[in-house]
């Protein structure tokens, strides 16, 4: 099976290489690579051309994590498309564990895997929790879900774009499989998106919880209506 990796990276310079030695090291090597570099301040776009020719990167403006995504995702070609963050990496075999689940599977089925945590910069690698993988890093799915779906949006403070999105794909009954092994490891940075609590950019999680009400009483109305 053929497939396409789409990321959105932003001032991934320190880790963009080994992401995408990752992709390009497994089992089963993707048909393309698109990295959409989201406005970055350093060196992310120059260092992802420079590691293969294989990767093709598109570069915005600044917009979110969300869009950038949205975007590499519509430049890929494949109909099975898998995403990973910029300072994210998989593990050997992960394609091949996904895409043979993936072709059992509905053809509106999201496959994840699990994935461990590690702090940057660490030598210890084989330690940090293991989490069920419903994130960016870990997903698999075919290019019909993503259409039917819709794009990723961008929370207010950038937090939550994937809770969002994974809940639309939950409300229209996409199947969700997670392969119960650690396929992909997820690096933990001192002051990224995601890194402890901050109130600016966990408003976005509030931001996606409203849109959730909305979504529900709007199909509630729907029903009224019938």
């Amino acid at each position: 099976m053929t497939y396409s990796v789409a990321i959105a990276a932003y001032n991934a310079a320190e880790t963009i290489a080994e992401t995408l030695q990752s992709v390009l090291s497994q089992t089963v090597p993707p048909t393309e690579i698109v990295v959409v570099d989201d406005g970055s301040e350093d060196a992310t776009a120059e260092i992802a051309r420079e590691v293969s020719p294989d990767v093709t990167v598109l570069t915005q403006p600044n917009t979110g994590c969300g869009s950038a995504c949205t975007r590499a995702i519509r430049a890929t070609t494949c109909e099975i498309v898998a995403t990973v963050d910029a300072d994210d990496f998989w593990l050997p075999g992960k394609m091949q564990r996904q895409l043979d689940l993936l072709e059992a599977s509905d053809d509106r089925t999201l496959v994840f895997a699990k994935h461990r945590q590690f702090h940057h910069g660490t030598p210890d690698m084989t330690s940090g929790a293991v989490r069920p993988g419903l994130t960016r890093s870990d997903l698999v799915f075919r290019r019909k879900v993503f259409e039917e779906v819709g794009p990723i949006f961008d929370p207010p403070g950038g937090r939550g774009d994937m809770i969002d999105w994974l809940a639309r794909a939950r409300e229209i009954g996409c199947p969700f499989k997670i392969i119960d092994d650690v396929l992909v490891m997820r690096r933990i940075i001192p002051g990224s998106l995601s890194f402890g609590r901050e109130a600016t950019k966990d408003a976005g999680y509030l931001a996606v919880a409203h849109r959730a009400i909305q979504r529900r009483q709007a199909r509630n109305r729907d029903r009224q209506d019938q």
